[in-house]
């Protein structure tokens, strides 16, 4: 009998649908808020199958329908969000945090317990600890190094060659038309990218048989990883998002914007330099948007809702554009240097989080620690002004700022250390 996660604070809805499903042949396991869920979830006999209602004290259901896909630890878990909302707009919040089914209150059980009965045989398909491993012509494949909902990323060896590859594979079997469309976009957009701070595509092949691309192998993490390891300071922090926005500048100006810059979509070497991976979100920026439902799903919330601009967070497609990518930017060093999030964000909450990026301003740096180099606070406002117009206008005059503050502090500790000799 599968196991299946049922988390619903309202005690009738709870007890209705713990009844159903045993009546279903699932054996429930009952949660009442969203932090029990997360608990639950992280146990080493996690259930692999989820139905979560939004709104719950502690961490809401979309906030953990959102961890749990985003897990790298967990195997494939097939979510079902419940909600009272029904507006478009909430709608797509659910599918964008990774459900693999939205669906309203009062729910059809008939319905529900459908959809769950053909959930139960994909999650049957699917490995408990790994995706099934990938043949791909030429290469001989490792293991895995990363999941997604959609695809996983694999070590793997090019035959002809003996070299280390990162492949990226789609899951042709789960992939809708809209997913199709993004990891298509995501290989053209790479193939467009040459630079030493973006991984480089090598290869690729998408139809509806197979899609996976192969890239550059990063050996050492990501970003929260790579800086957690290493213990970075300050200065090895701008450096890195100096660098970043090297990478940024060059994507930007051949029109790409990133669009989900946050610290796991910056995979760093082991010896140090940046890759920005993961365009799966981009878009061009001489494209005239459209207010279609495909337009709508792809610039909307769009984007990882701890990093999101002010415009972003609105949901203002027409206003996203580089300077979008330079804000995250900003939030991604500011959290470096700080340990917090400059805005008055609510982790356990997408819907507050949004709402305060939308709404809030930007903490100053010296608010937490009044000594916190003036220059440097200047730089980082900038880089997160709410106002487009008052932001950094390339990604390149932000790397230099940052690369001329690393100069002066450099040159400021050589000076101490010639005047302390004298």
């Amino acid at each position: 009998m599968m196991r299946i996660l049922v988390a619903d604070d309202n005690p009738i809805w709870s007890r209705l649908l713990e009844s159903n499903l045993k009546r279903w042949k699932f054996e429930p396991v009952v949660c009442k808020d969203g932090n029990e869920v997360l608990a639950r979830m992280n146990s080493v006999d996690a259930p692999r199958l989820a139905v979560i209602d939004w709104e719950m004290p502690g961490v809401d259901g979309v906030e953990a329908c959102r961890q749990i896909k985003a897990s790298e630890r967990l195997p494939y878990t097939y979510v079902v969000l419940l909600s009272s909302r029904d507006a478009k707009e909430d709608i797509l919040t659910g599918l964008q945090a990774g459900a693999d089914e939205y669906l309203t209150k009062p729910v059809d059980l008939e319905i529900l317990q459908s959809r769950l009965n053909a959930a139960r045989r994909l999650v049957d398909a699917i490995p408990p600890k790994e995706w099934s491993r990938p043949r791909i012509e030429g290469y001989e494949v490792d293991r895995v190094v990363g999941k997604g909902a959609f695809a996983t990323v694999w070590r793997a060896v090019k035959s002809s060659s003996g070299a280390i590859a990162a492949l990226k594979v789609l899951r042709v079997d789960l992939a809708t038309n809209i997913v199709f469309e993004r990891f298509a976009n995501e290989i053209e957009v790479m193939k467009q990218l040459r630079h030493r701070y973006i991984a480089s595509i090598l290869e690729s092949r998408i139809d509806r048989s197979v899609g996976y691309y192969a890239m550059d192998l990063i050996e050492g993490g990501s970003l929260s990883e790579f800086a957690k390891k290493n213990k970075l300071n300050a200065l090895q922090s701008i450096r890195l998002i100096s660098r970043v926005c090297k990478g940024l500048a060059h994507a930007h100006d051949r029109g790409i914007i990133h669009r989900d810059l946050k610290p796991s979509n910056i995979m760093v070497a082991l010896d140090g330099i940046p890759k920005l991976v993961d365009f799966g979100l981009s878009k061009s920026m001489f494209k005239v948007p459209n207010e279609n439902a495909l337009q709508t799903i792809d610039g909307s919330l769009i984007g990882t809702p701890l990093f999101m601009a002010p415009e972003q967070a609105r949901g203002e497609i027409q206003k996203v554009d580089h300077r979008t990518d330079i804000f995250a930017a900003g939030v991604i060093l500011y959290i470096m240097l700080m340990r917090k999030h400059p805005f008055k964000v609510d982790p356990g909450s997408s819907t507050k989080t949004v709402q305060e990026l939308a709404n809030g301003k930007p903490r100053l740096p010296s608010e937490f620690n009044p000594s916190f180099n003036a220059r440097l606070q200047q730089i980082l406002m900038r880089a997160l002004a709410v106002n487009q117009g008052e932001r950094y206008q390339s990604a390149l005059e932000l790397a230099h700022d940052l690369k001329s503050f690393l100069k002066s502090r450099v040159q400021k500790s050589r000076n101490s250390i010639d005047d302390s000799s004298t």
